[in-house]
């Protein structure tokens, strides 16, 4: 269910924290769409939240397309870690799938390009690839906060940096501006070079809020590290600060 909320963003300093407790120095959204879909002034609104039992909640309407593919000829690794799955740190995350691109400039962000996407893809147990970590964000379109990050992503250019790294970088998408479920043109929009961010790594929509279990507060956007040789949660947070990234680069260094 989605949850109502007065409460307005607010940017500020903070570190990584993990699923158990919620950075309250981080700028979160918990208001309402915005009218202006560039612009940066929330009014308050609806926000999401977890289901009472902390698994995500249903589909909302207009369902979740996940997992119809066209021209997927993805094989899910065998070595794949068995669950069970979990939500919190530590946990083992579910293989789970989304509609979308692994490469969105590559498809010109054209929606009869979607293809199913995999977070077993991106698992790296035995070095084959160079992704230590995966990055997971999950933003809605009426979120100013969501907007700010992004603007970080392409202005401070974060995935040429952190992909150098050893950094998998996926963001997912799953309310529109009327906090309704995404839609492939709100992908579309939020991706694209003329109207978005020019996002050029896995871009997905999740309508039907899988991730809406790894939501620890009333607040978005998630922002969750994944080791990529386990498949388990490292960190998350709720909201974003503009040293997140910092933080990131100190725990790279630790793997």
């Amino acid at each position: 269910m989605r949850v109502r909320s007065n409460a307005n963003a607010a940017r500020g300093g903070g570190s990584i924290v993990s699923l158990a407790a919620v950075g309250v120095f981080l700028a979160a959204c918990s208001s309402a769409p915005i009218d202006d879909p560039n612009g940066a002034t929330p009014t308050a609104g609806s926000a999401p939240a977890p289901s009472g039992d902390g698994s995500s909640p249903a589909p909302s309407s207009g369902g979740d397309t996940s997992q119809a593919a066209s021209g997927s000829s993805y094989q899910k690794p065998q070595a794949y870690p068995p669950g069970p799955y979990g939500t919190g740190v530590h946990a083992t995350l579910e293989d789970f799938a989304f509609l979308g691109w692994r490469d969105p400039a590559a498809a010109n962000y054209d929606v009869s390009k979607f293809e199913t996407v995999h977070l077993s893809e991106f698992y790296n147990p035995d070095g084959r690839s160079d992704v230590k970590l995966i990055w997971i964000n999950a933003s809605a379109v009426w979120c100013s906060v969501c907007r700010s990050e992004m603007t970080d992503l392409k202005t401070n250019q974060i995935h040429a940096e952190f992909s150098a790294k050893g950094v998998q970088m996926i963001v997912t998408l799953f309310e529109n501006n009327d906090a309704g479920p995404s839609s492939p043109l709100d992908l579309h929009n939020w991706g694209s070079s003329d109207k978005g961010f020019a996002i050029d790594f896995p871009l997905l929509l999740d309508p039907g809020f899988k991730l809406g279990a790894f939501f620890t507060s009333d607040a978005t956007p998630l922002n969750m590290l994944v080791d990529a040789r386990t498949m388990r949660v490292i960190d998350a947070t709720m909201g974003y600060s503009t040293d997140y990234w910092q933080q990131v680069d100190k725990l790279l260094s630790t793997l």
